[in-house]
This record gives structure tokens, C-alpha cells and sequence, in this order.
């Protein structure tokens, strides 16, 4: 199926999943794969996969990750990523059951989030950053790595752990909305407090 009918199909499923007008540009793509390969990224974890445009532009961080994941909860979505990514780990669950993944105990994880938090419901958003939080605070060296089409100084979420960071690595304004690439990862200097700003 092609990728656009593929997503325009998704969006009619469940707008609310869906936080674009369209895929992920190729330059936005690009720019999560740049940051992705800031530092080895261990296992990469990419959540919310949708059709595949961050996915097949984070192929060439195989040759650094350990395993590469792909978490999307759209069974169409999750049938369409198994098809085209024969040779990834493709799994059709919710960013909410993160913690059932088998990882091993305090490995490093990269998780590259294409969830639309701030389209979605309250309660749903807060279930997904919980879990997300929980995997990467409990291993050293792993980082979330979350684009938003919201303003490029409005941080994904506020509620990060103590001794956290949210790092605004760019914004993409040829994007279909302009999207802006955060990272939060653990902050190198005490002064960072919980509010999560730098």
C-alpha cells in the first residue's frame, strides 16, 4: 500500500493517534536519524512507528544499535511496518507496555517517540510518557528522543525526573507543520531541577 494512502487511512481510524497532516518529511527524518547518532544509541526503541517514514530513515543506525524495536499499536500500521521491515522487530502493542519488552536489566535504550502527545487524551498521553520515563531512568546512558509540531520552545511534557533534561536539538521548518526534535537525557550539571527547563 502506499505510504500517503496507508496514512490517510490510519488518520481516519483514529485522528487522535495521528498528529500530522501528512508523514514525516524526509529533512525531519534525517534530523531524528543525526540525533539518534549523537552517541551509540544501544537499543533503539521507535514508538509509534506509523507508516515508516522515521523507520526506514533510522535504518543505517543498525550498524550501531544492539537491536532495533518497533513498537506501533495500528494493527494496519504494524502489518504494513512487518511487510516493508521484513528483518526489524515489529511489534503490534501500545507504548503503554514498554515495560513488558524483552530488554536486558539496565541496558541502554534509545527511544525515538513519534507519539502525538499533545493531540491525544489526557490520560492516555500520561500513560505513554510514564512508561517511557520508567524505561529510561532506570538505565544510565538512555535518552528519549520526541518531536513535536507544537512551538519550538514548548517542551513534549513537563513532568521529567530530577537530575533530567529536555534538549531542543532542532526544528524542521520545511516540515508539513514545522516539527521541532527534543531529547531528554540525563543533565551534566546538578543545577537542572525537576521543571525540566534549559
Amino acid at each position: 500500500m502506499h505510504q500517503g494512502l496507508a496514512f490517510a487511512l490510519g488518520y481516519l481510524r483514529h485522528p487522535r493517534r495521528v498528529g500530522a497532516i501528512a508523514p514525516a518529511s524526509k529533512a525531519l527524518a534525517q534530523a531524528i536519524l543525526n540525533e539518534v547518532m549523537r552517541s551509540a544509541p544501544g537499543t533503539l526503541i521507535e514508538v509509534g512507528a506509523g507508516t515508516g517514514a522515521i523507520t526506514r530513515a533510522l535504518l543505517p543506525a543498525l550498524d550501531r544499535a544492539e537491536r532495533f524495536m518497533v513498537i506501533e499499536r495500528d494493527a494496519g500500521f504494524a502489518r504494513l511496518l512487518s511487510r516493508h521491515f521484513p528483518n526489524l522487530e515489529v511489534l503490534n502493542q501500545c507504548a503503554t507496555r514498554l515495560d513488558a519488552l524483552d530488554i536486558a536489566a539496565r541496558s541502554p535504550v534509545t527511544v525515538v517517540s513519534s507519539l502525538p502527545l499533545l493531540s491525544m487524551t489526557r490520560d492516555e498521553a500520561h500513560a505513554c510518557v510514564d512508561a517511557m520515563v520508567a524505561l529510561i531512568e532506570s538505565r544510565p546512558g538512555s535518552r528519549l528522543i520526541q518531536y513535536t509540531y507544537a512551538s519550538p520552545h514548548l517542551r513534549p511534557f513537563k513532568d521529567i525526573p530530577v537530575g533530567w533534561r529536555w534538549r531542543r536539538a532542532t526544528t524542521i521548518w520545511a516540515n508539513l507543520p514545522p516539527a521541532t526534535v527534543w531529547t531528554l537525557e540525563q543533565a551534566s550539571h546538578p543545577s537542572h531541577t525537576h521543571n525540566g527547563f534549559h
